[in-house]
């Protein structure tokens, strides 16, 4: 379990972008602490670092840690089909979801514009979607027409759970 020091660290460092000097200064610890906590905080400094792509690829205008805030605020399910990342593994660990996308897309939700002519900079505009439906929504559909798309893959989402259970 992280220290709330441990956090503050994180959120300054690799969220924030602060050096080593102001943050060993403003937590009051030495720096050999931090690059220890550097080493130790791996897997949650990897979390961040797919996000802080996530948001670069994007070309997201927001600062990274508005970003960062609204994506670690969301529901991790799907806005159109509801499909959640959990079941999605579940989906593919049973082998009821197969692609050959799966080295690169679909484990994850993405992140989809609800109006797709409109940027990826204000967040009434963001969504998370299941690769499904991002893919098939492309820059085409909106958010109200794409629902309907949506109820259709949830029956069918449902429907291999529910085979899962049997």
């Amino acid at each position: 379990m992280m220290t709330e020091n441990q956090i503050e660290f994180l959120r300054l460092h690799i969220i924030e972008q602060e050096n080593y000097e102001n943050i060993a200064e403003m937590l009051a610890v030495d720096r050999s602490t931090l690059s220890a906590w550097y080493e130790e905080l791996k897997e949650e400094r990897l979390a961040i670092a797919a996000i802080r792509n996530l948001w670069g690829r994007k070309k997201i205008k927001m600062e990274f840690s508005d970003f960062y805030k609204w994506y670690n605020s969301q529901d991790r399910n799907c806005l159109y089909c509801e499909i959640t990342e959990n079941e999605i593994k579940e989906l593919i660990d049973t082998g009821r979801l197969q692609t050959k996308r799966l080295a690169t897309r679909g484990k994850k939700l993405e992140l989809d514009r609800k109006q797709p002519d409109l940027e990826y900079d204000d967040f009434n505009n963001l969504a998370l979607a299941c690769y499904w439906c991002n893919n098939a929504k492309t820059d085409t559909f909106s958010e109200e027409e794409f629902f309907k798309v949506g109820k259709v893959f949830k029956d069918i989402w449902k429907q291999r759970l529910a085979e899962n259970k049997i």
